[in-house]
């Protein structure tokens, strides 16, 4: 066997010994119904319930992005890292959510009072999700999400004030600024160069200020510099794609995975970190945003 073929074959198994594949069973996964927030509608949520957690009665519940009009749990990306979490000890519900812009859409054209009650009614459909399944994670609860998804739980978090979130999570989400930035600890990743939910505190979309839609957001580079707790990734000149693409990337999962140990083991620091790109933004009002 030639040297080069040799090593190969090493490193090969190695990496077989040492990572759990995916083929072996370390967690449960199993489906429940529960009502959502208007007391009508049934919605349906996945566990991801490892053999052995890391910590035991914590749990993290997961909403999926899709605008408010599309989208599920059953998404390929969110049930990688929900099965990326549970196999490495972490508990998680998926869970659906009413999608009030189905046909709509969620532009500049669709009222401000449209878009507060899109969000609200996934917001709502979380504090319903836990009032059912709560007793599984008597410990803690963090909430994370991506893009519409993050949207909601951060809205869970600061416009509802929901105490039963002992953190939040969000991927390429953002918020309207609350007068006061709740001490909640916040796992924020975001793009620089988001087209769609704004880095710093901008119009969502970066919608017209004459438009129906000109709804102020604040991004994750919004949140930090506004004063929220927050532990920021800021990948330079990245866009909306990471609400996709980090789902199934190990940079995001070791970093939530981090942040779920800060939270329960009552050791989270907010700090910021810059993560360069090398590439152009396409965006043109926010080239390099500072967040002043």
């Amino acid at each position: 066997m030639r040297p080069s073929l040799r090593c190969a074959l090493v490193l090969w198994l190695f990496a077989c010994t040492s990572t759990p594949s995916r083929g072996q069973q370390t967690f449960d996964r199993s489906t429940e119904p529960f009502v959502s927030a208007n007391g009508r509608d049934t919605l349906g949520c996945d566990f991801y319930m490892p053999h052995n957690p890391i910590h035991p009665g914590w749990g993290v519940i997961f909403l999926h992005g899709g605008g408010f009009y599309a989208g599920s749990r059953e998404g390929e990306a969110g049930q990688f890292y929900c099965s990326a979490l549970a196999e490495r000890g972490i508990s998680v519900l998926s869970m659906d959510y009413r999608l009030r812009q189905i046909g709509k859409g969620f532009h500049c054209d669709v009222s401000i009072q449209d878009k507060r009650e899109a969000i609200r009614w996934a917001a709502e459909d979380l504090m319903a999700a836990i009032d059912a399944f709560s007793g599984y994670f008597p410990e803690g609860i963090i909430a994370a999400g991506t893009s519409a998804g993050a949207e909601a739980v951060l809205d869970a978090v600061y416009a509802l004030r929901l105490s039963s979130l002992d953190g939040a999570i969000s991927l390429a989400g953002g918020v309207e600024p609350p007068q006061v930035w709740r001490n909640t600890p916040i796992l924020a990743v975001h793009g620089t160069c988001d087209a769609l939910v704004p880095y710093c505190i901008d119009l969502h979309h970066y919608c017209p200020a004459e438009s129906a839609g000109a709804l102020l957001l604040a991004g994750g580079g919004g949140m930090a510099n506004a004063g929220a707790n927050v532990d920021l990734y800021s990948f330079q000149y990245a866009g909306h794609e990471l609400s996709t693409s980090m789902l199934t990337d190990e940079f995001f999962i070791e970093q939530s995975i981090a942040f779920i140990n800060a939270v329960a083991t009552r050791t989270f620091e907010a700090h910021s970190s810059n993560i360069p790109l090398y590439r152009p933004c396409s965006l043109s009002q926010h080239p390099e945003p500072r967040c002043q």
